[in-house]
């Protein structure tokens, strides 16, 4: 069965508990750091997923619990404070790339801390990858918390990173067509906002900006 979000962050509260003692004891920002990157993710927090770029797995922690960590230890304030999709370049083969650089800033007890991730997206062609970006978006995320640490999966693939988001060469109209699938799918309000950008492009339906403001509705009356 799977696990809530709350059970999950149960599984992670003696870390939670220790970071109050800092907290009360008025650690400063460096040390809280340097423990945190000591700790390691419960079993629980951990996903084994198929590569997308090479034969083989990787282990992930899912966005929304990475997050909510965050939030919990830092503040409710923190958050992504900016993203941007840097212009594509075309190489000689004729894909197409651009990086996603995404800023999360942590705001609270232990004062504020900036963090900045990036991801690589690429495509055989530029609307495949504007198709892309939001997955990259949240891949840059990932990206920038794992800066923190041990307990934010730093170190769960010591081999190999996941740091590209590759698109496959399938149609652009098929990736159109499962995009109300894929925002249905979609679990928290940061997730979903990746999407606006391209569900309001000229390129897409009204029915799918329905789908889009339907799940919107959903997850902030939560």
């Amino acid at each position: 069965m799977t696990q809530t979000l709350i059970q999950l962050l149960k599984d992670a509260e003696p870390v939670f508990a220790r970071l109050g003692e800092f907290e009360a004891s008025s650690e400063s920002l460096p040390e809280v750091l340097e423990w945190i990157d000591r700790c390691e993710p419960p079993a629980s927090w951990i996903l084994e997923l198929p590569s997308q770029i090479r034969e083989g797995t990787y282990k992930t922690i899912p966005i929304d619990v990475m997050e909510a960590s965050v939030r919990r230890i830092f503040g409710y304030r923190s958050g992504i404070v900016d993203i941007e999709a840097k212009s594509p370049i075309q190489d000689k083969s004729g894909r197409f790339s651009s990086l996603v650089v995404v800023g999360y800033s942590l705001d609270g007890c232990f004062g504020p801390h900036y963090l900045r991730g990036v991801a690589t997206v690429t495509s055989p062609n530029i609307q495949g990858l504007e198709l892309a970006v939001p997955k990259a978006s949240s891949m840059a995320v990932k990206n920038a918390l794992k800066q923190l640490g041990g307990l934010f999966g730093k170190y769960l693939n010591r081999e190999e990173e996941e740091n590209i988001v590759v698109v496959e060469s399938v149609s652009v109209q098929e990736k159109i067509e499962s995009l109300p699938d894929e925002i249905r799918k979609v679990q928290t309000l940061e997730d979903l906002k990746t999407f606006h950008k391209l569900v309001y492009s000229k390129s897409i339906s009204h029915e799918v900006q329905a789908v889009y403001e339907q799940r919107f509705r959903e997850l902030k009356g939560k």
